[in-house]
């Protein structure tokens, strides 16, 4: 086998599904237990700040750096690669979106809402394009107030997605030395510096509201996860393996941080996330085989992070809240249907994505 074969098969062995089903997960939690009001013990409390300070939101930003960056460069036709990221986010964002309206039509909100079809309609439409973070005034006495919180994300997402190209191409990186990539990193880390600086008064201003599901403010964490794909023998040399040293590193200075009421949320502390990052990379290359047999290849983690709140505001709506039972059963609720997600319709779509290594994609090409 030569290095370079050698190098491909290092990079694709690798536990990044655990990694996405783990962030998918901390988010469906924090959220079940924050919006269904549930009161727990002491113990389950600390256990709780424990899981506060790997935050799923930054883990999902440099995962989609590393991977979709690495894709990109494999395959640069922008046919192929818009038609992958389209069939990898949108069949199921349709499903859990439409989940959402049937959810809210079965329950009785829909008829004490002030809206109109016309406003249903534009709703609808908006949360299944690219203005997932629309979210009109009728909604606010539904679940949280918002139709699916966590949708905001997928704004970005698709920010990202565009910019790959357009980065790689203006800046070069291909040919990079790294030089141009970590300029880029430290202009938007300055950018979501001053993001984080603004006063609270003027965080409900309108221009506040759009930055915050810009790309700009996360930025940062996207391209360093491109940074480390970018440099992945050496990275992967310096951290492969080393998860159980790197991994009390980072949880005796997160703990002692969390004491001082440091940021671990969405806009964790950028010093934190830059311990954060090498430790998601290290557990990624420490045990390369765990994901492969723990999933199977099953990746149910972006189910879990779209059809987790559809379900969590049905049964606030409803009333059942304030107990653990009820936050457990949301949280049961919603792996059954990641689970019949993943089976009836990702798998199948992800079968169609233009990859060279798709089967289908070689009898086309061939064809």
């Amino acid at each position: 086998m030569s290095d370079t074969q050698s190098t491909k098969m290092l990079f694709r062995t690798n536990n990044f599904d655990l990694l996405r089903l783990f962030a998918a997960s901390q988010v469906a939690i924090l959220h079940a237990l924050h919006v269904m009001n549930v009161s727990v013990s002491s113990f389950v409390q600390s256990a709780l700040g424990l899981l506060y300070i790997f935050p799923g939101v930054p883990i999902f930003f440099f995962v989609s750096g590393y991977l979709i960056s690495k894709s990109y460069e494999s395959n640069s036709r922008l046919d192929d690669y818009s038609s992958n990221r389209i069939l990898r986010l949108f069949p199921a964002l349709i499903i859990a979106v439409t989940l959402s309206f049937v959810l809210i039509f079965a329950s009785g909100y829909s008829a004490e809402a002030d809206a109109s079809f016309f406003d249903w309609l534009l709703l609808y439409f908006a949360k299944i394009s690219v203005v997932q973070f629309y979210n009109p005034e009728f909604m606010r006495a539904y679940g949280d107030g918002v139709l699916n919180g966590s949708l905001w994300t997928i704004t970005v997402e698709l920010q990202f997605y565009v910019l790959v190209p357009i980065v790689y191409t203006l800046f070069k990186l291909k040919d990079d030395n790294n030089v141009r990539l970590l300029a880029l990193i430290a202009i938007f880390f300055a950018f979501n510096r001053i993001f984080s600086f603004v006063p609270y008064e003027y965080q409900s201003e309108v221009i506040y509201k759009l930055i915050r599901v810009s790309f700009i403010p996360w930025f940062y964490m996207f391209l360093i996860g491109v940074f480390f794909q970018r440099n992945f023998s050496r990275i992967h040399d310096l951290l492969a393996g080393k998860f159980w040293y790197v991994l009390p590193v980072y949880l005796a200075i997160g703990l002692v941080a969390v004491q001082y009421n440091a940021n671990f949320g969405n806009n964790v502390n950028p010093l934190f996330f830059a311990l954060l990052a090498p430790l998601i990379f290290s557990f990624a290359y420490s045990f390369p085989t765990l994901a492969s047999r723990v999933t199977r290849g099953n990746d149910v983690s972006y189910g879990i992070y779209i059809y987790h709140m559809p379900v969590i505001n049905c049964m606030v709506y409803l009333g059942l809240t304030g107990s653990f039972t009820f936050a457990l059963t949301a949280m049961l609720l919603t792996t059954v249907i990641a689970l019949s997600s993943w089976f009836l319709i990702e798998r199948n779509c992800l079968k169609l994505k233009n990859h060279p290594f798709n089967p289908i994609y070689k009898r086309a090409k061939a064809w």
